[in-house]
């Protein structure tokens, strides 16, 4: 493999981890399950409107809601109080990508993890998501990453090919 380098900051912002809880939240068994009940709890409202008491109206209304709008309003708040009580998140994070790992840096202060201690990778339409745990996840907006998109995917397919590492999402299944 050649030595390929990815370089790049990001200055974490509430929008950034907003949608990393999103896409985490709604991505697994309970936010799917969620959905699903607001769902059929919508449906029932509709379908049943005119025989509905006014209190099972309000309770139907209530867990419809519940998932599609109040869970996001609060995880945006949640997301943007995170923001502002993570010192790491006051000034950018610097990484470094490489056939060794990733290099997180700031105040002159650096971290290396090895490619084979990620859980899982996703790409999104606009963010990888690099976990390193079942909850924990550098998160990489591609808009920080610029024009080095392809090469960061070539370099993540040729790094965990042989690892337990989980790609999700567009990867390409092939590279050059």
């Amino acid at each position: 493999m050649d030595k390929e380098k990815i370089t790049f900051s990001v200055q974490m912002t509430a929008k950034e981890v907003y949608m990393f809880t999103m896409y985490h939240v709604y991505h697994g068994f309970s936010g799917i399950l969620g959905l699903c009940l607001s769902l059929v709890a919508l449906m029932n409202l509709v379908l049943s409107f005119d025989s509905l008491s006014d209190q099972n109206k309000t309770i139907l209304t209530f867990v419809a809601a519940w998932f599609t709008i109040l869970e996001p309003i609060r995880m945006f708040f949640r997301a943007r109080k995170q923001v502002k009580r993570t010192k790491a998140y006051s000034q950018p994070l610097n990484y470094v990508l490489d056939e060794e790992g990733i290099t997180v840096s700031q105040d002159g202060e650096s971290q290396t993890i090895a490619w084979g201690n990620l859980a899982k990778i996703v790409k999104t339409k606009s963010q990888y998501f690099f976990y390193s745990s079942k909850i924990h996840a550098f998160i990489f907006p591609k808009k920080d990453i610029g024009t080095q998109c392809e090469a960061l995917d070539k370099l993540v397919i040729q790094c965990t090919k042989n690892t337990n590492v989980k790609r999700k999402g567009s990867f390409p299944r092939y590279i050059d």
